[in-house]
Formats: C-alpha cells, structure tokens, sequence
C-alpha cells in the first residue's frame, strides 16, 4: 500500500483499547525529553523572529522555493520581495549555464519550454501561460537569453516589434524604447550577475543612410542607449543571436571570420574563428554558446557525419581547442527514423542523419551532456557515462521543414536558468 493510501476492511469495528503497563516510566521519559522539545520550539521561534537569521537562510535557498515561501506570512512575503534582498540573493547565487533548468524551444511562429527534469514540467508550464498572456495575439520573434533573463520581440499586425526583457522566473518584464532610426536586425542580452545588477542589450541595427550594419548598447541602469562607431557589413550576423561571454558578445558566422564587441567600450575584440574546411566556401557550425564559464562551439564538417568535435575557446582568446568528441552512430539503432532514408528515399535528401544539436550543458561537476533534436523526439545524451535520456515527444509538422529532418535545431533553443534579478 503506498504511503497516505487507505485501506478498508470488511466486518463489525471493533473499538481498540489502549492498555497503558508502563504510564509511570513513560511520564518520566516524557518528562526527560520536555527541555529538549522546549528548546526547539524555543529555537524555532528565535529564527522565525530574527530577520537577520531569516534572511541568511532564504539566502541560501533556490528562487522557486522562495516564490512559495512568499505566501507562508506577510513578513517573509516583505523580506523575499524586497529589492535589497533581490540583489543580494543574486550576487549570491550568481546564475549561469552550469545551473540550467529548462529550455525556451521558439520556431516562428511556435514556442514552448522544455523541462530537463521531470520536477519542472509543472513550472515550465506555468512559464509558458505568463509569457502567452503577456504576447496576447502578438508574434514572439527576435529572441535572445542570459543567466536567467530574456530578451524578447512581439511583433503586431502592423509590422511593430516591440522589445521586453523578462523575467522567466518572477513573471516581471520590462519594455525597451528603441529609436525609430535603428532598424533592428539581433537584439542580444549581456548580463553578468557576478559584477552588476545591471544588464546590458546590445542591438545590432541596420543604417539606411550607410548601408551597413551597426551596434548600439543599452543599459538598465541608466536607460540610455550608446551607440558604438563599430559598423560592419556581415549580413548573416543578424541570423544567429550572440553569446556573452567575460564581458562581451561574440558572434559566429557561416562565411566569414566570427566578431566580439566588448560591452563596456563598445569596441571590436579580435577573437579567433574556426577555419572554413577546405573545398568549402561555408562552415556547417550547428552550436554556439557559453556554458560552465567556457565559450563553446560545436561544427559537423560533412553533411553525412554522425560524429563531431565539441569545440572550446580558450580564455586567453588564442584558439578553439577539442573539448569532447561525439559518435551519435549508436543512437541510430535506438532511433531508426534518425537515418533519412526511413523517411525519404537517400536520393532525395542530402542529409542521411535526421538530428540536430540544441543545445551542450556542463554542470557544476563539470559533467557534459547534449541536447539533442531527432524526429518526433528530444533526448538528452550524457558524454561521461554514455546514457541517454528521453525529455519530450513532438510532433513535426513536416521533417523536410526543418535542418536535418530534426524538429528544433540550437538557434530555436534558449536556456533557462533561475534568478531573482530585478529587470
């Protein structure tokens, strides 16, 4: 019978009589042990009181447990909703890749959160219904995330994209004015909770009048936008979103070298990009991104390869070096639809390995694991042990609607992390 479960028997109820032999030494056990009783509740109480003792403790809690305990008295609900608090539990707990709990999955004009554990379906759902009712009939687009924070377009009817940054965790959003004269192309977060409080958007806008694309940087703590003398004219920049990373946001390209603009000054960094494989006049890089305080970088060379090198940049800048390498050919007898030919015949497609890569994750134990996009299936695989793991079913609308034959690729996938961060 599992626990709490109750259990009926037939026949008369016989009322049960309790004999009590031993009343006398069980008063003096009870009697003994009263002090220690005394003195828990008495402890209890002095940490209830104490503000100081309070705080400490909530402190060292996560922030979904903090949102509930909001609702235990109107004096823990001042304490955890006070800014002062907000700031501190952040700088604290300074969030970042390694502390991942969910994905935000976005193909236009669809979305949806994916929980890595099965504790957080219930939470990514309510996620889920705070950010549909703040896009009401709008068109999500233009996103981008950072320890914890999201930065996100809703485009209207009449082709106006209005900017948010939000809160995933605390449901709390804020609007960002953006001039009539820069024509947004990326619109990319920088936020380090280690150093500030404060975030940074770094806006990459086409110039009509220059014909070249530009970079402005807006900060939250003082509402302003700088605009950078930094131009460029990599036009598929603006296809994928950029990475923070130590202090500035760094961009790959498919065709050209990759670009680093450092947040604070506004200026170009040399960072070095990966070479264009030989015969090739294109990368075929299917992941970039920051995890566990490292930059990395996943690229399949052949569009047959099942296998591939996680790339890592180093912190001094000079090169990518291999962090991991990958073989996915044993996933292919676990999925057999991962092999295209079960879906269309080998002629008719490029690809013969329907999968995509969203996302690569290192925790705090430095353990690596991939997010990996098959069809119909999302699945998580762990480099150290080998296992894998099945996180959701989806349902494609069409596999040759998307890369790979695969459902999601990583410029559809944005992570979650918790935070308290004021926005």
């Amino acid at each position: 019978m599992a626990s709490g479960d109750c259990t009926s028997f037939g026949g008369a109820i016989t009322p049960i009589r309790l004999t009590l032999t031993h009343s006398r030494s069980y008063i003096k056990q009870m009697k003994h042990h009263l002090p220690v009783f005394s003195e828990i509740s008495s402890s209890s109480e002095q940490i209830a009181g104490s503000e100081g003792l309070l705080t400490e403790i909530f402190l060292r809690l996560p922030p979904k447990s903090l949102l509930r305990f909001q609702c235990v008295s109107k004096h823990w609900l001042s304490l955890i909703s006070n800014a002062h608090f907000h700031r501190l539990h952040t700088l604290r707990n300074a969030t970042s890749s390694a502390s991942t709990v969910g994905v935000f999955l976005c193909r236009h004009p669809n979305y949806d959160f994916l929980a890595l554990n099965e504790e957080r379906i219930s939470e990514m759902g309510r996620i889920y219904d705070r950010l549909s009712d703040l896009r009401g009939s709008k068109v999500v687009c233009n996103i981008n995330s950072c320890n914890g924070l999201l930065c996100v377009g809703f485009k209207s009817d009449d082709a106006k994209t209005d900017f948010y940054i939000y809160n995933l965790t605390t449901g709390h959003q804020r609007y960002i004015p953006v001039p009539d004269t820069m024509v947004v192309k990326s619109m990319n977060l920088a936020f380090d909770p280690k150093i500030s409080d404060d975030y940074y958007v770094v806006c990459v806008w086409f110039s009509v009048s220059e014909n070249r694309l530009r970079f402005s940087v807006y900060s939250s703590g003082s509402g302003i936008w700088r605009h950078s003398n930094e131009h460029c004219n990599k036009v598929d920049l603006c296809s994928y979103g950029g990475v923070f990373w130590k202090g500035a946001v760094h961009w790959f390209s498919q065709t050209s070298p990759f670009l680093c603009l450092q947040v604070e000054t506004c200026v170009f960094k040399s960072m070095p990009s990966t070479n264009i494989p030989e015969g090739q006049w294109y990368r075929n890089i299917e992941y970039f991104g920051e995890s566990g305080g490292h930059l990395h970088l996943i690229e399949i060379h052949m569009p047959q390869d099942i296998e591939f090198d996680v790339l890592e940049l180093k912190s001094d800048y000079s090169c990518w070096f291999v962090k991991y390498r990958v073989n996915l050919e044993f996933l292919t007898n676990l999925y057999p639809i991962m092999v295209n030919q079960e879906v269309y015949p080998p002629e008719d497609y490029n690809f013969p390995y329907a999968f995509s890569t969203l996302c690569f994750l290192t925790d705090e134990e430095n353990r690596a694991r991939v997010l990996i996009s098959l069809p119909g299936k999302i699945v998580v695989f762990d480099i150290h042990n080998g296992m894998v793991k099945e996180l959701a079913d989806i349902q494609p609308d069409s596999f040759r609607n998307f890369i790979g034959g695969a459902r999601y690729d990583c410029f559809d996938a944005y992570k979650y992390v918790e935070t308290l961060a004021f926005v």
